[in-house]
């Protein structure tokens, strides 16, 4: 039998009726472990499945000889020493492109609730009353998403499949990615390039769709943020480093943007008096916050159990896994 240590939700894998495979000797452990506890279930193991935020270091690929293939089960994977499995001919995989649909509507949930500032006038309405509530909110504004010119940063799959959404909502689409994308997909997805520069200074919606690299850490800085158009609403999907989070806490105090909207923030999870959950009552009616669960649907986790699943049949049976991360 082959031995499958899994480092998510045990709860999850019994609610969607996941079957482990009769040929798994498989071991549930807390997604919390140390890697002293990674170690000791997984020394024999072939195969570590892991979430997306989950560290798999180099002291236990190390210290794991029988180790094959390290699986996460979304499409993250920092937070896996990938020199590490590559000098010991670990496979590392992810499940690229299982949460994009789920993602996608997440951003653009966020941008609506962000332009029509629903998580506010639900909290007013609330505290002060129907009436009262109508009445600020009437004075306040907001915008339409309709008509809007979005601006994507990270044209991937989750940056294309916002696209195709927001083709139907009437927006014009521009996108900036490191790769250039032929006519065909543009026209597919209704979306243009645009430089970075220009993205920010001209766009009404800007929407972070990138991974974490040394290029895109504190890609949203300072000076990102005075460049925007002060009605700019910014949402980030992807990963919180990519934002400074000064430099955003800084912009919705002094009034540099109309807000934010975010479902990822650093570090995670949040602690109480993290700053940005602290800011003046002006600046926190700007932002909402959501605890990374875009990408968590019903249909996600079933998706990415099936993925991680085949990755791991094609492994033990000697070929190679499809969404290889290096």
């Amino acid at each position: 039998m082959a031995r499958v240590v899994i480092a998510t939700s045990k709860s999850a894998f019994e609610q969607y009726g996941c079957i482990i495979p009769e040929s798994w000797d498989a071991e549930f452990i807390s997604y919390k472990y140390t890697d002293e506890e990674m170690i000791n279930a997984a020394k024999n193991a072939e195969i570590i499945l892991v979430g997306s935020g989950h560290v798999v270091s180099r002291n236990v690929i190390e210290s794991c000889p029988s180790l094959k293939l390290i699986q996460t089960e979304g499409v993250g994977f920092e937070q896996v020493d990938v020199e590490a499995a590559k000098e010991r001919g670990v496979w590392v995989c992810n499940n690229k492109g299982a949460n994009a649909i789920s993602v996608a509507e997440h951003a653009i949930g966020l941008m609506l609730a962000g332009l029509r500032r629903t998580s506010l006038t639900d909290r007013q309405l609330r505290t002060i009353g129907y009436t009262a509530s109508k009445r600020v909110h009437l004075a306040v504004g907001e915008h339409d998403l309709a008509g809007s010119l979005v601006g994507l940063v990270g044209f991937g799959d989750i940056g294309k499949q916002t696209a195709k959404r927001l083709k139907n909502w009437g927006c014009k689409v521009v996108y900036n990615d490191i790769l250039d994308m032929s006519p065909e997909i543009e026209e597919e997805y209704g979306a243009t390039s645009m430089e970075f520069d220009e993205l920010i200074k001209t766009c009404d919606i800007i929407s972070m769709h990138v991974p974490v690299t040394t290029l895109t850490t504190g890609m949203l800085g300072k000076e990102q943020f005075a460049a925007m158009k002060k009605s700019a609403l910014v949402i980030n999907t992807s990963r919180g480093p990519v934002i400074d989070q000064d430099a955003l806490i800084w912009a919705l105090e002094n009034d540099e943007i109309y807000g934010a909207a975010l479902d990822v923030v650093t570090p995670e999870p949040l602690p109480d008096d993290a700053p940005i959950l602290n800011m003046s009552e002006k600046a926190m009616d700007k932002i909402i916050i959501t605890p990374h669960v875009a990408g968590v649907t019903n249909e996600d986790f079933e998706r990415m159990t099936k993925m991680s699943f085949q990755a791991v049949e094609r492994v033990l049976s000697g070929k190679e896994p499809i969404n290889q991360v290096y």
